[in-house]
């Protein structure tokens, strides 16, 4: 009998905090992980594309650029998003977009357009030696923790 609880409280957990699906139309996007709802900011849970906003070189403002237009081009049609119940620390809202293709963070890092979201220091400066290769490990931490930005 615990064991079938266990399962039953494993699956909830499983399932988003809350979805709704909303036409893609409606979703303006900020960055490659990034967008915006009906004035809701929300940050794609599981990917990390390059940074438009304050990009570390070069490089990575035109892979960035192509992560947007990409996004841009998979919210076409009905969008499920996923929220997790979560925020970040700029009080975005942390969710899963799903698009007719699939899920965007999956194709976006399938396509080498984002990558697999870590967090820390490490982790920040591994992402400022993927999206600006030979151009050093990055300046210090940008925020406390080296957390996403």
């Amino acid at each position: 009998m615990k064991h079938l609880a266990l399962a039953g409280l494993l699956a909830l957990d499983s399932l988003p905090a809350h979805a709704e699906t909303v036409d893609g139309d409606l979703i303006r996007v900020i960055d490659g992980d990034t967008v915006e709802l009906a004035g809701e900011r929300i940050r794609l849970v599981e990917p990390d594309a390059p940074e438009i906003s304050k990009p570390r070189c070069n490089t990575e403002l035109a892979k960035g650029l192509l992560a947007s237009g990409r996004l841009r081009q998979l919210l076409k049609g009905p969008v499920r998003i996923e929220r997790s119940g979560r925020t970040d620390r700029y009080r975005r809202t942390l969710a899963s977009l799903v698009a007719p293709d699939g899920n965007v963070a999956d194709i976006l890092i399938r396509e080498g357009l984002a990558i697999p979201y870590k967090p820390g220091f490490e982790a920040y400066q591994q992402r400022a030696e993927h999206w600006c290769p030979g151009q050093g490990r990055g300046p210090t931490s940008p925020t406390p923790g080296g957390e996403r930005s």
